[in-house]
């Protein structure tokens, strides 16, 4: 899975730049392009006096090299970070922990990131969760009427009719089969994990004739839905959000055993010149769904903000949000025993496509 672009270039040059001097004081922010609508940062300037100053990354890499780079004297306030690449920025103190108290509309947060494991390190939170997105069980509801259960990507009656990445369905094979997936349990276990990565590899390997074709690339799946050469499919919900918003008959879910995915949070940087001035426009983008809304909107990516899912038409809501039972189905990556889970499924990955 690669965490994700945009048209940016890496850490380019500040788009939001006012020349003027800003009674409120200034923001530094990097984050990806299209995260902080425009139109919520003016209001934001508008209402504070903050002059808000956003250099757009296309790389988690890059901001980690940037801040290293900068020491105790860093250029951002705020910074953008994946879930599961928390250890890399806290172990080299790159981070502050968040103080939710001077967030006065943290209540607003959808409860399922309030306080998820994923999010609390050395005891502390780290983040405000903002955008997620996650791996879900996309159908054609005209071909395929229910699936609630991963079960349904085995089943004869669609033999020849799904797709899947190889890496990816492993570790949601291994949640299927009861192990977990995310490899945090393992941690200094490695035979008992290597058992459980078998165990998911000969599920695999056994009913290969399920599967059209192995994919790598979204573009793929969208075109095996689109000429329906598939009707099932392992999918990143973005992939699947495509079609929907273009009008396809193909809907995406989080069966019972559950699934994985990933949430993009917005950091106060150690030793940030702002600090304050951080915890305000945190503070304001929870203040309303409207720009939750605006965020997944222009993202593709689900919104982590309660009401949300009220300002979005039929469409969006199909291809944006999910039910609330299915999101707390969701196991966002945790950063803990990441070596040992990509050394076993690369390895099974291969044997998987070789068998």
């Amino acid at each position: 899975m690669k965490l994700l672009g945009g048209s940016a270039a890496a850490l380019a040059a500040p788009h939001v730049i006012r020349s003027a001097w800003a009674a409120g004081g200034v923001l530094n922010v990097t984050t990806y392009d299209k995260f902080l609508p425009q139109e919520f940062l003016d209001k934001f300037q508008k209402d504070t006096g903050i002059e808000v100053r956003v250099r757009l990354t296309d790389d988690q890499g890059k901001q980690y090299n940037l801040l290293t780079a900068e020491g105790a004297n860093p250029s951002t306030d705020i910074c953008t970070v994946a879930g599961h690449r928390y250890s890399q920025f806290i172990a080299s103190k790159l981070l502050q922990p968040l103080d939710t108290g001077r967030i006065a509309n943290w209540k607003n947060l959808n409860t399922a990131y309030q306080d998820a494991p994923w999010a609390r390190v050395d005891g502390n939170l780290w983040g405000l969760p903002v955008l997620s997105g996650y791996e879900g069980l996309a159908r054609n509801v005209d071909q395929v009427k229910d699936a609630p259960s991963w079960e349904i990507m085995f089943d004869p009656q669609y033999k020849a009719q799904t797709s899947y990445i190889v890496s990816d369905f492993l570790t949601i094979a291994m949640q299927y089969l009861g192990h977990d997936g995310d490899f945090v349990s393992y941690e200094g276990k490695p035979e008992v994990a290597q058992k459980a990565v078998n165990e998911a590899r000969d599920l695999l390997i056994k009913h290969k004739d399920m599967v059209r074709k192995y994919y790598d690339a979204a573009s793929e799946v969208q075109q095996m839905f689109v000429n329906e050469d598939i009707y099932l499919a392992h999918s990143w919900s973005g992939a699947a959000a495509k079609l929907i918003m273009d009008g396809h008959p193909i809907q995406v879910s989080v069966p019972k055993e559950g699934t994985f995915g990933f949430c993009y949070t917005l950091n106060v940087v150690n030793n940030a010149p702002n600090a304050e001035n951080a915890y305000k426009l945190l503070d304001a983008i929870l203040a309303s769904p409207e720009v939750g809304a605006a965020m997944t909107r222009q993202s593709g990516y689900s919104s982590t903000i309660n009401g949300v899912g009220d300002l979005l038409n039929e469409r969006e809501k199909l291809a944006l949000t999910l039910p609330q039972e299915e999101v707390e189905r969701i196991v966002f990556f945790s950063s803990v025993n990441r070596d040992m889970k990509n050394e076993m499924i690369d390895r099974a990955t291969t044997e998987v496509k070789a068998a």
